[in-house]
């Protein structure tokens, strides 16, 4: 009969040992909060507070600044989404007409008003979520910031909408399911990815050119001056598609 090997009982001390494997890192806390900066309306942020998420809006009220910047830092790592509707008078073309004037009174306008939206992406940034500032759509915001990360008009994403949606604040202006053109930039960063489009027909209003005697399309949103307040609300359509593809 073989006899047992003296290693069963004694443990050899010299002999090299398996390494122990590091204990797994502590589980990360899912990002619950959304920011909106610049103007935004309540309704950009709903599509995330419907899902139960919180918001910063009451930390970020007025225009953003280094306070705004080192709000969101304070934040990092439980920030989901950030988003900015930067005011643009300044820089965008329905503004233009008074462009001369204000350039009289104040040669530096559309300087600071550029600086405006570098310290608003700054902040944006300071999140560390993906982030998305939408401007309009101007060539004179392009040249004096900089290309946008994506162009979109927000009848582009309609179809994230119900067919039964109406605007729940500008009725009269813009019509259900965001079918309107509005040509937007869109700056973005920190992983951010431009949803898929789905888009619906937009809707337009008919109207006599006064120098050229000759109708045109124009954009319910576009057609009267009144209706800015309007030109400035968050195109709920892309926004609810940001959030179904950037929730956890």
């Amino acid at each position: 009969m073989q006899q047992p090997l003296l290693t069963r009982w004694f443990v050899d001390r010299a002999a090299p040992r398996r390494p122990r494997a590091p204990p797994p890192p502590p589980p990360q806390p899912t990002p619950r909060l959304v920011a909106c900066l610049g103007g935004g309306d309540d309704l950009a942020l709903r599509p995330w507070l419907e899902r139960g998420y919180g918001s910063l809006a009451s930390e970020l009220r007025g225009e953003p600044t280094e306070q705004s910047a080192a709000v969101l830092a304070a934040h990092a790592g439980h920030v989901a989404f950030a988003c900015a509707f930067p005011p643009c008078a300044d820089l965008a073309a329905a503004g233009a007409r008074w462009w001369k004037r204000k350039r009289a009174a104040d040669p530096d306008f559309q300087t600071r008003a550029v600086r405006r939206l570098r310290r608003t992406e700054r902040a944006l940034r300071a999140s560390g979520a993906p982030y998305a500032m939408l401007t309009p759509g101007s060539p004179t915001i392009q040249t004096l910031f900089r290309p946008p990360e994506a162009v979109i008009s927000p009848y582009q994403y309609g179809s994230y909408l119900p067919e039964d949606h109406e605007h729940p604040t500008a009725p009269d202006v813009i019509p259900g399911r965001d079918k309107y053109h509005k040509r937007t930039y869109v700056f973005s960063g920190n992983g951010f990815v431009l949803p898929r489009r789905k888009p619906v027909v937009p809707v337009w209003v008919v109207k006599l050119h006064k120098k050229t005697g000759k109708l045109r399309k124009v954009s319910p949103v576009l057609a009267k001056r009144k209706h800015k307040h309007a030109r400035r609300l968050a195109p709920l359509g892309f926004m609810r598609a940001v959030a179904e593809l950037h929730t956890c």
